[in-house]
């Protein structure tokens, strides 16, 4: 569906509550966790001061704009630099947003200390709630659903993304729309949710941190995860969302994505995501790494910053296939045949997994079929049958061939305007 960029820069988001300034506790704030660049500058492109070894500890002293580079200098005072904010452990009770801006080179002297407000700082930020709706802005009414551009609060971020959802009372049962791409190469416009959104389902998809207009940085399986599950409380304050109907939809990537946010809701005991359906979705980073090298390294080192043989755990925690006992919500994969991106070999591997761990799952792989789907109408048929099977208790009728006279009309509204 969508080819990974190669020309990419690294950009690693964390979560906006991560750390805070070395006031806050008496030991270090951060320990590297894996073996880390100390820059001259917040970036990759700045000069390499020194390699730290893994479990180095530092203090911080400030951060970069979107919070993804941190200014440290070691326990020791022995060095001082810029590092991949991404790539440390914390200690505990500290905020990222607390520490001061900085643009700093090492060479810098460091701020005084007072620059960071303190925790009793009335003028410290309040950061919004996760899933706090932060605008809406209508793009089409069809007259009977509408189509809207959002603005949300995920992680101290402000995100964007598109919710649509049919007119009248509901309730409606939700499906969350995870792309695929990185940065702009996949982003949303909003006709993605046309399908869902006609056939009689209240639609979200999120652009993810650092695409779209979107803050912070991009991600690849880390604050995007979050970002997807952030949109739960953003859909609980509409009255028309049945929160007890909650379904996901994932494209390449937003396959990824899926089965990390599936895990997330297992893990945190939540069990909001009742169906979900992945079509040509990463399943496991380390075949695709051996399947199409010349991509996944160039996406490994730009998006998660390492390659598989320097930190397997970061690449194991995104592959699903390692753990199936944690996806509990019954999964659809569908999967082309003739699939250049992505082999359909990662979706059979995934679905053998689920079946031995007794998980409810069912593979389609299409004979002739690419990344995307394009010749079968992007699995949307299917994924609305096996959502159909989940919410349709209710007696009404949301597959996609009931449907696709509005489908195609909504749809031309979008094409005509040249969004897609």
């Amino acid at each position: 569906m969508v080819r990974i960029a190669l020309v990419v820069c690294m950009a690693v988001a964390i979560f906006a509550a991560s750390v805070g300034p070395a006031a806050a506790q008496s030991g270090p704030d951060a320990w590297t966790a894996y073996e880390l660049n100390l820059r001259a500058g917040p970036g990759g492109d700045h000069a390499v001061l020194a390699v730290l070894p893994p479990s180095t500890p530092l203090v911080a002293e400030a951060r970069s704009a979107d919070s993804t580079w941190l200014l440290v200098r070691t326990a020791d005072g022995a060095r001082r630099g810029w590092v991949a904010a991404g790539y440390l452990e914390y200690g505990p009770g500290i905020v990222v947003a607390r520490l001061p801006v900085s643009e700093a080179l090492a060479g810098d002297s460091p701020p005084p200390p007072d620059n960071a407000p303190a925790e009793d700082d009335p003028a410290a930020v309040d950061v919004p709630p996760n899933g706090a709706l932060d605008g809406m802005e209508l793009l089409y009414d069809s007259g009977h659903s509408r189509y809207y551009r959002i603005a949300y609060w995920s992680d101290g971020l402000r995100v964007i993304g598109y919710l649509g959802l049919p007119i009248g009372p509901g309730p409606y049962p939700v499906i969350i729309y995870n792309r695929g791409g990185s940065w702009n190469q996949g982003a949303l416009d909003g006709h993605e949710l046309v399908p869902l959104v006609e056939a009689g389902y209240l639609a979200v998809g999120s652009q993810y941190r650092g695409n779209g207009g979107s803050e912070g940085s991009e991600t690849f399986g880390d604050g995007d995860v979050n970002d997807v599950l952030n949109l739960i409380p953003l859909v609980a304050q509409f009255p028309e969302a049945d929160m007890g109907r909650i379904g996901m939809l994932g494209y390449s990537r937003g396959g990824m994505v899926t089965y990390m946010a599936l895990k997330e809701d297992t893990l945190r005991g939540t069990g909001a995501i009742k169906a979900a359906v992945t079509v040509g979705g990463l399943a496991d980073l380390f075949m695709w790494r051996n399947d199409r090298p010349e991509i996944a390294y160039a996406a490994y080192l730009a998006l998660i910053g390492t390659r598989p043989e320097t930190a397997p755990d970061l690449f194991k925690a995104r592959s699903a296939v390692f753990w199936p006992e944690l996806i509990n919500a019954p999964l659809l994969l569908l999967h082309g045949e003739a699939d250049q991106e992505v082999s359909a070999d990662q979706s059979r591997a995934l679905a053998g997994h689920l079946q031995n761990a007794g998980k409810t799952v069912r593979l389609v792989v299409y004979e002739g079929g690419d990344h995307g789907l394009s010749g079968q109408a992007m699995g949307l048929p299917a994924a609305l049958d096996w959502f159909q099977q989940c919410f349709g208790w209710d007696g009404a009728n949301r597959t996609f061939d009931a449907h696709l006279s509005d489908i195609q009309a909504v749809s031309t509204w979008f094409w005509e305007r040249g969004w897609r």
